[in-house]
């Protein structure tokens, strides 16, 4: 196990005195991961990567009950805190604006192997209603974008969480890109890989 791993498994059986240690080692993963969303979502997001890395940390702080199995777990329940810090931010950005706020960023700021499809724009709340909505018939495939989006993790490693082949991963890719592409009315591109 990771020392991450093992820090979180001792702080979930109480042992405060690991909190100092797992902020030091978590942190910077964190920061990384929000660095990332920052740069995906363009001029969408007006925080700062330390502003996202924070509430990401809180949010992780309140998953105590979660049973830690290795980095890559670590790893895809960041992805979903990540996930529901970026929605929560633009929900509420959308709210105080009443729409008068733009909630799309040009693709062509997304790296081409991160976009769940191909376009001008993606409208990142209507990603993550449609991945949802997706959620409920294809767990597995959601599962998928998700980390692909939000992670950072590699395809090895999205396999690893998912307890399934590189391949899978791949044909579950596939898949929920043109669904996602079908149901936001946009035209997917040609890459195949995750």
């Amino acid at each position: 196990m990771s020392t991450i791993t093992e820090l979180l498994d001792r702080w979930k059986r109480g042992d405060r005195s690991v909190e100092d240690a797992l902020a030091t080692d978590i942190y910077p993963v964190l920061r990384e991961l929000a660095r990332t969303q920052i740069r995906r979502h363009g001029g969408v997001l007006t925080l700062r990567a330390t502003e996202l890395a924070n509430e990401a940390y809180e949010r992780l702080h309140l998953q105590q009950g979660v049973d830690w199995q290795n980095r890559s777990h670590f790893h895809a329940i960041a992805a979903t805190l990540m996930r529901r810090v970026v929605v929560d931010y633009l929900r509420n950005r959308t709210a105080e604006k009443r729409g008068g706020g733009q909630l799309f960023v040009a693709l062509d700021e997304v790296q081409q192997r991160d976009a769940p499809f191909q376009g001008d724009q993606v409208d990142w709340l209507a990603v993550d209603q449609a991945l949802t909505e997706f959620a409920e018939a294809q767990p597995d495939a959601a599962r998928v974008v998700e980390l692909r989006l939000f992670s950072g993790l590699t395809k090895e490693e999205i396999a690893e969480v998912c307890g399934s082949s590189r391949a899978t991963v791949g044909r579950q890719w596939r898949f929920a890109r043109a669904w996602l592409a079908e149901r936001l009315d946009i035209v997917p591109g040609d890459e195949d890989e995750p």
